[in-house]
């Protein structure tokens, strides 16, 4: 009880301080759509619905976890990367390990840091990743500093819209999650957005007809998707929508 009163408080201290404050320049909505892990399925699935909707996402990476399975969910294959790459995807860093950040040192962060940048080399080419998201959405002062400094935004899984002055080492964000998604909640948060001129963010993980707690079905991505055309909000990769943000 004790322990996660002290998670809880740490992380309202955290959201508090902002350490990249970005006073927005949006003069309409935007919006970006992101898979955390990149899950075969993220790959396979959630890619081709965003491409018939001529949109591109971004899709945070995990270079330990490529070939592998994660939380008993396969994940991508490394030509499913260079796949998502060529067809205009982002990718952005989500750690080599996923590790709990917040447990990590400096070194250890940086250490971690350098291998997944090795691995999109060795695997993309001439790729830097530009985007980070917290691994578990697990931020504390200290990991916010250091990814801060390594990446130009930095999105956590915090519920909320980004408007006015945004923390680019802690983007909010709305989960497009089997546990708690409620489309007519994200028709009202998207003409909340319209309305502010604000950045909302969605993210999933997996996408299938019988996801993960954390992932979506099929549908639960178009009805997102729909809502947005409707709102007639752009949809960019977050890299694109934060130099939108940052320089209008």
């Amino acid at each position: 009880m004790a322990t996660g009163l002290l998670t809880r408080i740490e992380g309202a201290i955290t959201r508090a301080i902002p350490l990249n404050p970005i006073q927005s320049r949006l003069t309409q909505a935007l919006a970006s759509i992101s898979f955390d892990d990149i899950p075969f399925s993220a790959a396979r699935v959630g890619a081709p619905i965003l491409e018939r909707a001529e949109i591109q996402g971004t899709f945070y990476v995990c270079g330990g976890h490529t070939g592998e399975t994660f939380e008993d969910r396969a994940q991508h294959q490394a030509h499913d990367l260079l796949a998502l790459h060529q067809a205009g995807h982002e990718i952005g860093c989500h750690t080599f390990a996923h590790p709990f950040v917040t447990k990590l040192s400096d070194t250890a962060r940086d250490q971690d840091r350098q291998a997944n940048a090795n691995f999109i080399r060795d695997t993309l080419g001439d790729v830097m990743m530009t985007s980070f998201a917290y691994p578990y959405g697990a931020v504390s002062l200290a990991a916010k500093a250091f990814y801060a400094r390594q990446f130009f935004t930095c999105r956590g899984v915090y519920r909320g819209l980004n408007s006015g002055r945004v923390d680019f080492s802690e983007l909010r964000a709305i989960g497009i999650e089997r546990r708690q998604h409620d489309i007519g909640e994200v028709r009202d948060l998207v003409a909340e957005a319209k309305e502010r001129n604000a950045w909302i963010i969605f993210f999933t993980h997996d996408v299938g007809p019988d996801p993960s707690d954390y992932g979506c079905t099929p549908q639960n991505l178009e009805d997102v998707i729909t809502t947005l055309k409707d709102a007639g909000i752009e949809t960019l990769p977050v890299k694109a929508a934060a130099a939108k943000v940052m320089f209008g």
